[in-house]
């Protein structure tokens, strides 16, 4: 912010500056209109980089809104603030309306990658098939695709895939609603086409970065043998994220806003900020410490003890989207499925062990999710399906998947479960309906909303 000084000082040159210089020609008033930049002219091999950045900074501008979110309104960490939705999404609430703004950006993500595809193609000049961009691109629309799939309740398709133009499956899109299924089922050939255009192209970053969402894609579909197939090809080391910066507010990351820029969530009294202190996974600050250095020790609530999230401790740290670390988690969650424990010990103690953890020692049962005793992660069961809650909430803390575990998982914590704040209704909210927008303006799904 400028200061009163700075701003007269500035303010004093541009009326020299106009004194002197007049309101005729030369004035820096005078601005003439260079012309619209037509958007064939952006049909250029020169503007395919500038195209895909553009996806990328589609993707993230959202995605963060959809982590702090889903944070809430799962068991992740606890609503500390004074939003209105705070307060709703800490009680287990969501609607149709409160779906607006989260259904607008991943259908943002998904189309602009989508459609940016088709336009690649066209470009005349430019070598779509083996492309680095071309792949990058490819990965984007299937990660949105992931996105959609594991988030919302059902999915609706309105473009940019038709008759002229069909999707990589063949898919025409025709406005119905649709299972969550059917964005997994879309992400598929457009994560495959990524391999194979990286491979061409030697983008091993992106291959790899589409063999892990591929691994996260089957195992949503419950297919296990493909979800370890592409699981075995990501490196533990591996991360893929999407991108943040201070360079503009809209490039800022939300969570580091609310939770240093302000004090809207807290890991006060969660998995987190209970077994996971000192975890180098889960890492936070106690804000009642008196040396801690933060504003306050409580939430903008002004009563919640403020644990900040210390994962993101800049505006510009990245959202992990594709880890080495949940591959061996699902290659983990496949082993217990199979009835094999020690083999999803040892992939889970190999997880661990890349953070510089401790081996965990399974009390000997494969057992099922049995959640806290208020909702939530079990905070002591050793049996192996408690195990693998535990180690996926802290793997993927903050990341945007915790609701989908949930959900996939008809977790104990949807029963009416709560972090620190009771829930008001006996079911939990764990997908993102239909938006209220969206049932305004596509006839098809306009009796699907609904408000609580």
């Amino acid at each position: 912010m400028k200061t009163r000084k700075t701003q007269g000082l500035v303010l004093g040159a541009l009326l020299a500056s106009f004194v002197f210089t007049g309101c005729g020609d030369g004035s820096i008033f005078d601005v003439k209109n260079p012309g619209q930049i037509l958007d064939d002219d952006l049909n250029t091999v020169a503007g395919v980089q500038s195209l895909v950045t553009g996806m990328s900074s589609d993707f993230s501008v959202s995605y963060d809104n959809l982590s702090f979110m889903t944070a809430i309104l799962s068991d992740e960490i606890v609503g500390s603030g004074s939003y209105f939705s705070t307060g709703r999404y800490r009680r287990g609430l969501f609607d149709s309306e409160d779906a607006n703004g989260f259904w607008g950006g991943v259908q943002r993500a998904r189309w602009v990658a989508e459609a940016g595809l088709i336009r690649m193609a066209g470009i005349e000049g430019y070598q779509f098939d083996g492309n680095a961009e071309t792949a990058r691109a490819y990965l984007f629309a299937g990660l949105a695709n992931r996105w959609f799939g594991e988030n919302f309740c059902q999915t609706v398709f309105s473009q940019p895939y038709d008759e002229e133009n069909p999707g990589p499956g063949g898919e025409t899109d025709t406005g119905d609603a649709m299972d969550r299924n059917a964005a997994f089922n879309r992400a598929i050939p457009l994560l495959q086409r990524a391999v194979q255009n990286g491979t061409s192209a030697g983008a091993t970053d992106i291959v790899t970065a589409a063999e892990g969402a591929l691994a996260q894609i089957y195992l949503g579909l419950g297919d296990m043998g493909n979800a370890v197939a592409h699981a075995a090809r990501v490196p533990t080391d591996f991360v893929f994220a999407a991108a943040y910066s201070s360079n503009s507010p809209r490039e800022t990351s939300q969570i580091w806003n609310e939770t240093h820029g302000r004090h809207e969530i807290s890991a006060w009294m969660t998995l987190a900020g209970t077994v996971g202190a000192g975890d180098p996974r889960t890492p936070w600050t106690d804000c009642s410490d008196p040396g801690a250095g933060c504003p306050s020790g409580n939430g903008a609530d002004g009563t919640t003890t403020h644990y900040r999230q210390e994962k993101y401790p800049t505006r510009d740290d990245d959202i992990p989207l594709v880890k080495g670390t949940e591959m061996r988690l699902i290659e983990a969650e496949a082993a217990l499925v199979a009835g094999d424990l020690n083999g999803a010990m040892a992939k889970i103690n190999e997880m661990r062990a890349h953070h510089g953890l401790a081996p965990l020692e399974s009390d000997g049962t494969i057992g099922r999710i049995t959640g806290g005793e208020k909702g939530g992660a079990n905070l002591t069961s050793m049996s192996g399906w408690d195990i693998l809650d535990r180690e996926r909430h802290l793997t993927l803390w903050l990341e945007g998947r915790r609701l989908w575990d949930l959900h996939r998982w008809d977790h104990p914590h949807l029963d009416g479960g709560g972090v620190v704040y009771e829930a008001t209704v006996d079911r939990r909210a764990s997908c993102i309906p239909i938006s209220l927008d969206e049932c305004q303006v596509n006839e098809k799904v306009a009796g699907l909303c609904f408000s609580v």
